[in-house]
C-alpha cells in the first residue's frame, strides 16, 4: 500500500516492486487520505511506515506562520492521521515505523519548528511503544514500534526551503560532507528492524553519514 501526493512516481514505484501493490494518490495532511489507504488495503494492515516530511526552514524572525503550520500539518499531523487509522486496522498486531530526524534530538538554527515536529515524533514513538507493550499483558495484539532518526539524506527535502540564504546554507552543508545517506540506506535500516524475530523490537535507530558531526 503506497500513498503520496505525486501519483506518477507512486505508480512508477509500484511497477518496480514485486507483489500486489495498491496506490492511493493523496495529501496525508487530509485525514481522508489515511482512510482511503485503509479501504484500499481491505481495512486490515500488518503495519505502516510513516515517512512524511516538509522542511521550509528559515530563521524564526523571518519565517512565515504559514510555513510553520504546514510543517506541523505534514510532519506531525500527517503521521498522526496514519497511526490513528492503522491502530484500528491491526487486530493481529504488526509494525509501526515512524521516520523522524536527528534534528529532533539536535536542533539547529533556522529549524526550530521542523526540529520541534521531529522531537514530538520521538516522544510519540516512545509513548506508543510503552502503551502497546503494556496492552500485550492484557491480551492486546503484539505491536512493535520503531523510530528511525536519519541524518543528511540525498532527497528533495531541501527544495521545500523557500528562504534563499537558508537553502544555500543547507545545500552547502550537505556538500561539505564526505558522503550523505542514500534513501536506500534508510530503507535497509527499516528492513533490518522489520526482519527481526517477533519477540525482538528495535525501538530506535539513529542513522547518520559517517562524516556528519551534528
Amino acid at each position: 500500500m503506497l500513498t503520496a501526493r505525486r501519483g506518477e512516481r507512486l505508480r512508477a514505484l509500484a511497477e518496480e516492486l514485486a507483489g500486489e501493490i495498491a496506490v492511493v494518490e493523496g495529501d496525508i495532511t487530509d485525514p481522508a487520505t489515511a482512510q482511503a489507504c485503509l479501504a484500499a488495503a481491505g481495512n486490515t494492515v500488518g503495519g505502516i511506515v510513516a515517512n512524511a516530511g516538509a522542511m521550509p526552514i528559515a530563521p524564526l524572525a523571518s519565517a512565515t506562520l504559514d510555513d510553520w503550520i504546514h510543517t506541523v500539518d505534514v510532519n506531525l499531523k500527517g503521521v498522526l492521521h496514519l497511526v490513528h487509522a492503522a491502530l484500528r486496522a491491526m487486530p493481529a498486531g504488526g509494525d509501526i515505523v515512524l521516520v523522524s530526524s536527528v534534528a529532533g534530538r539536535v536542533p539547529f538554527p533556522s529549524a526550530a519548528v521542523y526540529s520541534a515536529t521531529k522531537a514530538a515524533l520521538n516522544c510519540m514513538a516512545e509513548a506508543l511503544r510503552a502503551e502497546t507493550a503494556a496492552a500485550m499483558k492484557h491480551g492486546g495484539p503484539p505491536v512493535r514500534v520503531t523510530n528511525i532518526l536519519p541524518g543528511a539524506v540525498a532527497t528533495e527535502l531541501p527544495v521545500s526551503i523557500r528562504d534563499d540564504a537558508t537553502r544555500a546554507g543547507t545545500e552547502g552543508y550537505y556538500e561539505s560532507l564526505p558522503h550523505v545517506l542514500d534513501p536506500h540506506d534508510v530503507a535497509e535500516a527499516i528492513a533490518f528492524a522489520l526482519e527481526q524475530p517477533p519477540h525482538v523490537s528495535i525501538n530506535e535507530l539513529v542513522i547518520r553519514p559517517t562524516g556528519m558531526v551534528r
